[in-house]
């Protein structure tokens, strides 16, 4: 990586919603690493894409909403202030609507291509 250059970390956990749809299946990770050389993939531990399954079989929003959830345990242990997250916008919307509470609805709605929005997150203990 260049000196002074922002760290880009690809995370399996940010995974659109995977199966049936070969576009929803990521590339393997040497293919990945061939493309995007500037990007870690430190945080990807296996060489093809685990939630692809049979490709046949969707998986289920309840099961994208567990991996959203893990994605922001681990979003609350790093030590940055400042963080950009970019995904699909499946992704976003579970994450939006069954993992974080918002306080304003329209940051709850579906995500148009390459939209950004800016959001502050807080995280408090649960009791």
């Amino acid at each position: 990586m260049e000196s002074g250059a922002l760290p880009v970390v690809a995370h399996e956990l940010c995974h659109e919603t995977a199966g049936k749809h070969t576009c929803d299946k990521r590339l393997s990770r040497t293919e990945l690493s061939k493309l995007y050389p500037r990007v870690s993939y430190s945080l990807i531990e296996t060489e093809e894409d685990p939630y692809w399954a049979d490709g046949l079989t969707r998986e289920t929003p309840s099961d994208v909403a567990v991996r959203s959830s893990k994605f922001i345990e681990w979003l609350w242990s790093r030590p940055e202030e400042h963080i950009v997250v970019a995904a699909h916008s499946g992704w976003l919307l579970a994450t939006f609507n069954a993992v974080l509470q918002v306080d304003d609805s329209k940051d709850a709605t579906w995500f148009g291509t390459g939209e950004m929005r800016t959001m502050l997150l807080t995280f408090t203990p649960s009791p």
